[in-house]
């Protein structure tokens, strides 16, 4: 199939310091009929130089190389080109810092170097690198932007400040694939002086959730922390927890929103389906027409029975934008039950979320 009669084959880099990595690599995108490698790059370096010569369409970037490493090459890409890059490294797996860097700096989507491995399959991991740089070269090239993030942060900021006020957001947020990108994308973009309160779900493993949330407040000027156990909410503060644990919103005898989280026993797809619904649900049932049902990106149809109770009882209901995901499928599902306020990418969503009442 030649570039020239099929328009919809996408242009593909590869940026590989490896041989023979790079020509595994190559021969797995070249396996699908609507990927085609154009060039391979040994370095960063070298890669920016053939990002100006062939104009690809998406870049896959490994992380440690001489010269220029990938880290340094995104933040170039980013900066200059707004290209759709996929980090493919032995460094780039689930929890590790790197994984947070390369998303921070703008990577769409990270990915381990196919190896023979117990968990999974040679011929899983070869789908699963077709299908994330596939969908990573769908995102249209706005969308797939550098975003500083400020780490000079005061201590007022790591604080919490008391209770919600009578006037408070409880904004709930679902996110499963490509949550980590989005999320990075919200969280370090709101002030200090944000006072809503943020409950995130995320579709990640319980013992991701600690470093996720460590990095998200490492790089935040509001406070981030894992919900373990009973909490007392506060205002200003964003609290994350896995689906693989059951959280239940509720007020007390003194009328303050708490959350009770415990481990939920069981992790089948339909019980993982229900868990951002039951976020939703218990918010709008706690705190009425204050509660904010915010969908991202993410696979099945998540949250769209919860956002509904959300926009019944009164409140706001948003989902991201469909072209700024790396699995619009809970998005779609929301939009089909005609629910949604808001449409927007994931780089607005704070100035929305700071523009609530």
């Amino acid at each position: 199939m030649s570039l020239e009669n099929s328009n919809h084959v996408k242009k593909v880099l590869v940026v590989e310091d490896s041989a023979l990595m790079g020509r595994q690599i190559s021969n797995i995108l070249n396996s699908a009929p609507d990927l085609t490698v154009i060039g391979r790059a040994r370095d960063g370096l070298e890669a920016l130089n053939m990002v100006e010569e062939f104009k690809p369409d998406v870049i896959t970037m490994d992380v440690e190389m001489p010269r220029m490493n990938g880290i340094t090459a995104l933040k170039h890409v980013m900066m200059k080109y707004c290209i759709p890059t996929v980090m493919i490294s032995a460094l780039t797996t689930e929890g590790a810092t790197t994984t947070f860097d390369a998303l921070k700096f703008g990577a769409i989507d990270v990915i381990a170097k196919p190896s023979q491995r117990e968990d999974e399959s040679l011929e899983a991991q070869q789908a699963d690198i077709v299908a994330k740089v596939r969908r990573a070269a769908e995102i249209r090239t706005g969308r797939a932007r550098y975003i500083r993030i400020a780490t000079n942060l005061s201590a007022y900021a790591k604080q919490g400040r008391g209770k919600p006020e009578a006037t408070s957001r409880f904004i709930g947020i679902g996110a499963g694939t490509g949550g980590y990108y989005s999320l990075l994308r919200i969280i370090p973009a709101l002030p200090a002086s944000f006072e809503h309160v943020l409950i995130a779900n995320i579709l990640i493993a319980s013992r991701y959730i600690e470093p996720f949330v460590n990095y998200l407040d490492a790089h935040s000027e509001i406070p981030v922390k894992a919900v373990r156990g009973f909490v007392t909410l506060e205002k200003g503060v964003c609290y994350i927890y896995s689906y693989q644990d059951r959280l239940i919103v509720e007020k007390d005898g003194n009328d303050e929103v708490k959350l009770d989280l415990a481990d939920a026993g069981h992790h089948n797809d339909a019980y993982k389906e229900a868990i951002v619904d039951k976020l939703f649900e218990s918010l709008a049932k706690t705190v009425g027409n204050r509660a904010v049902a915010v969908v991202l990106t993410g696979p099945g149809y998540a949250g769209a029975r919860g956002l509904l109770e959300v926009r019944r009882s009164g409140g706001i209901g948003v989902v991201q934008d469909i072209n700024n995901c790396m699995d619009p499928s809970m998005p779609i599902a929301v939009l089909e039950k005609g629910a949604v306020e808001k449409i927007l990418p994931d780089y607005l969503m704070a100035d929305f979320l700071l523009s609530l009442k």
